[in-house]
């Protein structure tokens, strides 16, 4: 693997007078470990990095911090606390100081936004799950706001229900809109948003609430969740989507996160570099 001396970092593409702020993801490369990370990421020529929890955990902040101004990397943003146990409340507390933890890590390291998974129980109703998990959020929000990182709530699939209670860009926006704060945002998975009903719309009157756009495709007929693929190798307009949301003035990362079985079958290394070049194309 090279250097990252003998790749220039991409700056981001250009989108008029705007460079177009794009990270790469470490759940993308989900069994690499930190260090190989940033190596290769900085080789492609990539210029930040989607920061998982479970990686800087295993690494420690001062050691991340290192080694991403060892190789000239900003960070998007943090992936994901959460989910709260809202079928155990004894574990409520610890779930709520994990992620005041992770809050001040993704300070240290100059994160824009920690993702939020926002847990669920089963049992409840959806009404139910909101409103058990919306003094939680509350009680989070000046913690963000005092280290000056976004929440950014984390749609999931409905067959994630152990993750959450949010299941579309659309409901966790409206969900969203229930609190005054500036600092609780939504993650724009384009993998799982591209089809809903009124996602043009949101996009257009609702830009403030993206946390961060997570960057991907799908391909029509994929029977299964998690199960990503490059950019261009799937169905979803991505040229089109990609602008509509940079024309909402939309100024924040564009974070490149995939997952699932064809992309551990063609491998990280070649997964990284096109990924990113991928991307690059959708603003030419």
């Amino acid at each position: 693997m090279g250097s990252p001396r003998d790749v220039a970092p991409r700056r981001g593409p250009r989108y008029g007078r705007r460079v177009v702020r794009v990270s790469m993801s470490q759940i993308t490369t989900l069994d690499w470990p930190f260090e190989r990370d940033v190596e290769a990421f900085a080789a492609a020529g990539c210029r930040a990095v989607g920061v998982a929890v479970r990686k800087l955990e295993a690494v420690g902040v001062a050691r991340a911090r290192a080694l991403l101004a060892d190789h000239g990397l900003a960070v998007s943003c943090l992936t994901s606390s959460g989910p709260f146990p809202l079928a155990d409340p004894a574990g409520i507390d610890a779930a709520l100081a994990r992620t005041r933890r992770h809050l001040e890590m993704a300070a240290a390291l100059g994160a824009d936004c920690l993702m939020l998974l926002p847990g669920t129980d089963p049992r409840r109703s959806w009404e139910e799950a909101a409103d058990a998990t919306r003094p939680l959020v509350e009680a989070l929000l000046p913690d963000a706001e005092r280290v000056r990182v976004r929440l950014a709530l984390e749609p999931v699939s409905p067959l994630r229900v152990d993750l959450g209670f949010l299941h579309s860009f659309d409901e966790a926006l409206d969900w969203a809109d229930g609190f005054a704060s500036p600092w609780l945002g939504v993650v724009l998975e384009l993998n799982n948003a591209w089809s809903e009903r009124r996602f043009y719309e949101n996009v257009r009157t609702r830009t403030e609430r993206i946390g961060v756009v997570q960057v991907n495709d799908f391909k029509v007929g994929t029977l299964a969740t998690s199960d990503r693929v490059v950019m261009g190798d799937g169905d979803v307009p991505l040229r089109r989507i990609c602008r509509a949301i940079a024309d909402a003035g939309y100024a924040g990362w564009w974070d490149i996160e995939l997952i699932g079985p064809a992309i551990e079958a063609e491998g990280y290394a070649s997964v990284v570099p096109r990924a990113l070049a991928a991307f690059e194309a959708l603003w030419r």
